[in-house]
């Protein structure tokens, strides 16, 4: 939900926790009926894993080579089955918006829209990725890019893409 939840739904989750002895359904419960976890804005990054996988189900690819996943996978600092130690990725921000690793997702991203923008609009993936969430500044660099690939790169990037 994010790095910093919000603190009313941290203490309602530590005391269900508490009271149901470690219930992962109580959890569960408590956390889908919060408020706080429909209206949070989108501020988690995409790891690199949901990141290629958001980026194949949005344009219906079935990965022909997985090789390709594999190598960006790695590229974008998450190996499949090989953390760096036993606690596994991170799941935060810090972890994966360093400039390093965005100028990586960038990489991947031109790759990607190399290969496939020729038979795909842009704008009708705004509209199906995003829809009224998508802001105007958004919108504008999708629709005013050079050309197709650009455009698919750069809404791939795009931060109504990029967080969950």
């Amino acid at each position: 939900m994010a790095d910093d939840p919000p603190p009313a739904l941290v203490a309602r989750l530590q005391e269900t926790f508490r009271n149901t002895d470690g219930d992962l359904k109580a959890l569960t419960f408590v956390l889908l009926d919060s408020d706080e976890a429909w209206q949070a804005p989108l501020t988690k990054l995409r790891s690199p894993y949901e990141f290629l996988v958001a980026t194949g189900r949005l344009l219906g690819r079935i990965p022909e080579d997985p090789g390709r996943y594999l190598g960006s996978l790695n590229l974008l600092g998450q190996p499949l089955w090989s953390p760096s130690g036993p606690n596994g990725f991170p799941d935060t921000n810090a972890a994966w918006a360093a400039p390093e690793g965005m100028k990586l997702r960038l990489d991947v991203s031109a790759q990607v829209a190399s290969r496939l923008a020729d038979g795909i609009d842009p704008r009708d993936l705004l509209e199906l990725v995003a829809a009224d969430a998508a802001s105007p500044e958004t919108r504008r660099t999708v629709e005013h890019a050079e050309s197709r690939q650009q455009a698919l790169a750069l809404l791939l990037m795009s931060p109504e893409f990029q967080r969950r």
